[in-house]
């Protein structure tokens, strides 16, 4: 894969697949991608045998690997001051800091755009939603194909004609 990315630091603090994935291709593309879990329970991800895509016995996760690979992985609580102190000493060093927690949670961590950028100015921040930032809905979680299949609208210009409504 090509290294346009080379030497560009990517501190990540997201779940599930929405913005791991964006991360995963900035990994692909050369940065250097650093994951932040929780030590214990890590991604949610990680323990979503109920789909039948989760080896329940063990064996490769391709539900936590296509969206992780490349990245390195650091557990810290932050829901603890040590474990958010750790987080900002990566921040300093980072380029660009990914999330897609909901607002709530960005706030309660401190997580929030103007908390990121007093530590450092320049970092770009990206934050992923599946309602959008803005609008009635902007506190609310969405769930990938929920998200992005049924609230875009895909799901009812796909519905056939005479189907019964998604």
């Amino acid at each position: 894969m090509s290294e346009v990315l080379h030497g560009v630091r990517v501190v990540e603090v997201a779940q599930w697949w929405f913005v791991p994935a964006a991360g995963a291709v900035l990994a692909d593309w050369g940065a250097d991608v650093i994951k932040i879990e929780h030590p214990t329970s890590g991604d949610p991800q990680r323990g979503l045998v109920t789909s039948g895509l989760v080896p329940p016995t063990g064996g490769v996760n391709f539900m936590v690997e296509q969206p992780n690979r490349g990245k390195r992985s650091v557990g810290l609580d932050l829901g603890r001051p040590a474990g958010r102190d750790l987080l900002y000493r990566l921040v300093e060093t980072a380029d660009v800091f990914l999330t897609n927690f909901l607002p709530a949670a960005r706030r309660r961590l401190a997580l929030e755009v103007d908390d990121i950028r007093r530590i450092n100015p320049k970092v770009i921040y990206v934050r992923g939603h599946g309602q959008g930032a803005r609008g009635p809905e902007r506190e609310r979680g969405g769930y990938d194909a929920a998200s992005f299949w049924c609230r875009g609208g895909i799901a009812n210009a796909l519905t056939q004609p005479g189907a019964a409504q998604p």
